[in-house]
């Protein structure tokens, strides 16, 4: 953990480089012409894989700014108390560290791992984040997840990180969001679908660093 300003303020300032640097490659993708095409015509990316991949390289990120409060951040689902009954699949779950109770492919070996999904008991369950590509609206399918998932989250956190959202409509999302049973709405920048422009939000990014700092001084302080 920093022991001083000067150290805090570099990690932030390292934390926020990563954060810009994936918003970067997000934004040259969406805005690629032969990509947009692909898309139009059914031959693009599947929604749910870029939604996978803005949630894998988040994972990354969180895991980086995590360690020095012993939290880790993964794909996976939540069992109860019992051990018995398991949650809807989770893009991030951030937990204790070293606490899963099993590990799907996720041992590594001369190819790595290729698939890395733990099963995270309930206790050990910080903050549970569901991740979008592009957010344009809150759906009916967003409504009932939040309604399976809210019984095993009980006291715990619920948020929502999307790549990005329409210009003008970040408020609105974020009261819908919030509405549906998140605590947290959070995202790297609005997009201009018409000039196919980003809006970068730092302000929301040192935000989401400030909050992921209270969290690991809150649990730190519940396990020391």
């Amino acid at each position: 953990m920093p022991t001083n300003s000067e150290g805090g303020a570099q990690g932030e300032a390292l934390s926020l480089r990563k954060i810009g640097a994936l918003t970067a490659e997000l934004t040259d993708w969406r805005s690629n012409h032969e990509i947009r095409q692909a898309d139009k015509e059914g031959g693009g990316v599947f929604d749910f894989v870029k939604g996978l991949r803005l949630a894998t390289r988040l994972i990354y990120i969180l895991k980086n700014k995590l360690a020095q409060y012993s939290l880790d951040a993964n794909w996976g689902q939540i069992l109860d108390e019992n051990g018995k009954y398991l949650s809807p699949e989770c893009d991030i779950i951030i937990h204790h560290k070293k606490t899963e109770i099993d590990r799907w492919n996720g041992e590594g070996g001369d190819h790595g791992n290729v698939m890395d999904f733990r099963f995270i008991e309930l206790k050990n369950v910080v903050v549970v984040i569901s991740c979008k590509s592009y957010l344009t609206s809150i759906s009916d399918k967003d409504r009932k997840y939040c309604q399976r998932l809210r019984p095993y989250l009980k006291r715990k956190q619920l948020w929502l990180f999307a790549e990005c959202v329409p210009i003008g409509k970040e408020k609105d999302l974020d009261k819908k969001a919030r509405k549906i049973g998140h605590n947290k709405f959070w995202y790297l920048y609005s997009w201009d679908e018409k000039n196919l422009q980003p809006e970068q939000n730092r302000p929301l990014w040192k935000r989401f660093l400030d909050e992921l700092d209270k969290l690991g001084r809150t649990e730190s302080g519940r396990t020391n």
